[in-house]
């Protein structure tokens, strides 16, 4: 039986990494920071899961060295501002672990997107320059748009966490007609266990370009199915710029809806076509789940 240690399970994506895995039938390992090794509602899902808890930090090498130390692979969830994901290369490569799914992935393609324009990319850049380095055995999925972050808000990044439903006002970029590419944290993670499962994946990236839709088709769509309008607060692509050279990390809205760098063909094998078994949730249902969430 193959084990598999994730760290930053208590977040969303890492919740659905840990059940993933678990269906996989994989020994489960958890990685929580001290401050979370003690809030038992936190911690409940995943010992449901029985998953192995091992209490440590992204900045504390040893508490890594132990956890990755009795594991086969490892998946890595941790937010995109965590440079010291850096530590965990280190970490793993001591370990020797077979396998590693970095957090660096989980985003923009980087064969699509231009460097030096976001500097949350540019962390994920670094990160990954670290794991070549080091030559740890990883897989790379390139997940684009999360639904949580991007369909949940209509594209309007700015409103992310505002509403657990889509905001009744949206900003639109530019003309609205640029598309991007969108995928479910489900999705997200089965993806991830069928190439980690998969010995051709190793060394390689992989890319999730499913859902490619504009922002105003999405809008559209959403007032279609849930019966709401929400006010439309066109913004230009000149205004956009302006917004982010006072707040550099809102690249990632000129990446998606003005360049459309997260619906560009690259040379990077696309996720659905490696695995056609594998099926994706639609931004349809997951706006007809909202929507009923609503009435409720």
């Amino acid at each position: 039986m193959t084990s598999t240690l994730i760290i930053g399970a208590t977040g969303l994506l890492g919740s659905e990494m840990a059940k993933a895995s678990a269906r996989n039938g994989d020994r489960l390992h958890v990685l929580v920071r001290p401050s979370t090794a003690g809030n038992e509602e936190r911690l409940r899902p995943l010992k449901e899961l029985g998953a192995k808890i091992h209490v440590g930090d992204l900045d504390d090498y040893d508490s890594l060295v132990r956890a990755a130390s009795v594991v086969d692979r490892v998946i890595s969830s941790v937010h995109v501002h965590s440079a010291s994901e850096m530590t965990l290369v280190r970490a793993l490569s001591d370990a020797d672990v077979s396998r590693y799914v970095p957090s660096a992935g989980f985003g923009l393609d980087f064969a699509a997107a231009a460097p030096g324009s976001i500097p949350p990319l540019d962390l994920k850049r670094a990160v990954f320059d670290a794991i070549q380095e080091f030559d740890l055995p990883y897989t790379v999925i390139y997940t684009n748009g999360f639904f949580s972050t991007w369909v949940a808000t209509l594209g309007d990044l700015m409103r992310f966490g505002s509403s657990p439903l889509p905001p009744d006002e949206v900003t639109l970029y530019g003309g609205g007609d640029v598309p991007a590419t969108f995928v479910s944290e489900k999705d997200i993670a089965a993806v991830t266990l069928r190439a980690l499962n998969d010995p051709g994946a190793i060394r390689s990236e992989i890319r999730i370009a499913r859902n490619k839709i504009t922002q105003n088709e999405m809008i559209a769509l959403w007032r279609r199915v849930s019966g709401r309008s929400p006010h439309i607060v066109p913004q230009s692509a000149a205004e956009l710029e302006a917004m982010i050279a006072s707040a550099p990390w809102l690249g990632l809205l000129r990446a998606f809806w003005i360049r459309g760098e997260t619906a560009l063909e690259t040379a990077t094998p696309e996720a659905g076509a490696l695995y056609p078994e594998l099926t994706f949730e639609t931004i349809e249902s997951a706006f007809v789940a909202m929507a009923g969430t609503a009435g409720r």
